[in-house]
């Protein structure tokens, strides 16, 4: 009796062939997490004011920069407020200023709040967590 009140394990090996058959084109295609791209338009012109931004910085005498990954890959769509690490020369740092950069930067891209953040700034603690959703741009 205590046999007949156990109950049998069920084979869900069918179920697993059905999920791994590249046949079924139907579970394969709700099986799959979609990730929404942005339209072509909007990451090529995320190229063009990544590409704009890059060269600016490089004419100011900016050593190297750093951007949200999330941004790069255009996910954020409306690109307004716009924050860039930076790391500046040792040669030039008494020279350049963040703020002049900055309100230099807003001139040349109008319509966007460019803000920059010198990594040296940065506390070691907070510089860690930052930099897991840091991409170089140059």
């Amino acid at each position: 009796m205590e046999e007949e009140n156990k109950s049998e394990k069920i084979s869900i090996e069918p179920i697993e062939t059905l999920v791994k058959d590249k046949t079924n084109k139907k579970l394969l295609k709700y099986n799959k997490e979609k990730k929404n791209k942005p339209s072509w338009w909007i990451r090529s012109k995320r190229k063009k004011l990544i590409a704009g931004l890059k060269e600016e910085l490089q004419i100011i005498g900016i050593k190297n920069a750093w951007m949200h990954n999330s941004f790069i890959s255009a996910e954020e769509r409306k690109a307004k407020n716009i924050i860039i690490y930076i790391q500046i020369n040792p040669l030039q740092k008494q020279d350049l200023i963040v703020e002049n950069i900055e309100a230099n930067l807003d001139k040349i891209f109008k319509r966007k709040k460019i803000t920059l953040i010198e990594i040296s700034t940065l506390s070691p603690s907070i510089k860690e967590f930052v930099f897991k959703d840091l991409s170089s741009i140059f």
